[in-house]
């Protein structure tokens, strides 16, 4: 074995999506697998696809072209952040459907698609919650209205909102209840189709759980509920789902002992492979103390000293919040180890 090594429980991660993508299922809800923290992964992808969820959607077109290479040309895929003007030709042969808030931006997607004479979807994100990207609800029916009248490679797909990426605040029922009302407005005033609105991402995890989700919302984007099995308005565990399918293992390079008892350990892991703020140690009697760009240094708990048998060489294990697990994913000096059991 390779260290710092990421084990990757696939079985829990089947798991995982099956409990979430039947319990949207029962609610009339299709899920997008979001895969951007794993950097695409293929084999993650794979399980996506297996449990039922049939569109997959990343921020990063890279990761998009290799899972596209991959599934073939019949796979929907949605880049979920808005297009950058110089990605936008690639973007239309990869992508059939981008998230979009720029009226400028999807006219070079339509001038892109008259090439090839081709449509592209789209789903127009709308600012209710998360001081993120969006255009205003009040902005939605013109913003519309001009796509519609000057952009005629590109189809209006779904609205969408987001939740809980950068604002605390939490979604309600009434701020996606937005998009549904916007929706029927836009399709009233413009005679169109909108089959899709997009509800938000793992923070509606309990107003899907609780049916509360307002009627009409009929997708959400889930990424980190399906990895680590929580949600993330409280970040509460989701019934039956593993919040341990990722695991990080890095290597002892130095134990420092005073009278035979252990007081430091240095490990193999450095802020160029994760950040020591996004891991949490789960070996009893050590804590975190401090990290450089190659290392972390491990103290033994008040009381623990001479509890621990550690020497150089022996492995220790982690847990990961999101930004740990997205950090080892993109590193490539962490060993990625998938397991089936």
């Amino acid at each position: 074995m390779k260290y710092p090594c990421l084990k990757i429980n696939l079985l829990k991660l089947e798991n995982n999506c099956r409990i979430i993508n039947d319990q949207c299922v029962r609610s009339g809800i299709s899920v997008v697998g979001v895969s951007k923290c794993v950097l695409g992964d293929i084999r993650i992808a794979e399980v996506f696809l297996k449990t039922g969820i049939g569109i997959i959607g990343d921020s990063r077109l890279k990761n998009l072209e290799k899972l596209r290479a991959h599934f073939g040309k019949d796979q929907p895929l949605i880049l979920l952040r808005t297009p950058m003007i110089s990605e936008i030709r690639k973007m239309v042969k990869i992508c059939n459907i981008s998230a979009n808030t720029q009226i400028e931006t999807i006219k070079e997607i339509s001038r892109a698609c008259s090439n090839t004479n081709s449509k592209h979807k789209i789903v127009i994100m709308v600012e209710t919650d998360d001081i993120r990207e969006g255009i205003l609800p009040h902005e939605a029916l013109p913003f519309c209205r001009e796509v519609h009248d000057n952009c005629k490679n590109i189809e209006i797909w779904g609205i969408g909102t987001n939740a809980r990426c950068i604002s605390k605040k939490k979604p309600t029922a009434d701020s996606i209840d937005i998009l549904v009302n916007l929706k029927k407005e836009i399709m009233d005033k413009l005679s169109i189709d909108i089959p899709v609105v997009s509800g938000g991402n793992s923070s509606v995890w309990e107003l899907i759980e609780k049916n509360k989700m307002p009627e009409g919302v009929n997708q959400v984007r889930i990424g980190e509920a399906i990895l680590l099995g929580h949600e993330t308005s409280n970040y509460t565990s989701i019934s039956g789902a593993y919040g341990d399918a990722f695991t990080l293992e890095a290597e002892i390079i130095e134990v420092k002992k005073k009278k035979s008892h252990i007081y430091k350990l240095i490990l193999a892991l450095g802020i160029q492979d994760v950040n020591c703020e996004n891991i949490i140690c789960d070996f009893p009697g050590l804590k975190l103390v401090s990290q450089s760009s190659d290392h972390t240094v491990m103290a033994a708990e008040t009381g623990e000293e001479d509890k621990l048998n550690l020497d150089v060489g022996d492995v220790l294990p982690f847990n990961l919040n999101y930004f740990g697990l997205l950090s080892c994913m993109t590193s490539p000096f962490i060993e990625k180890k998938y397991i089936k059991e």
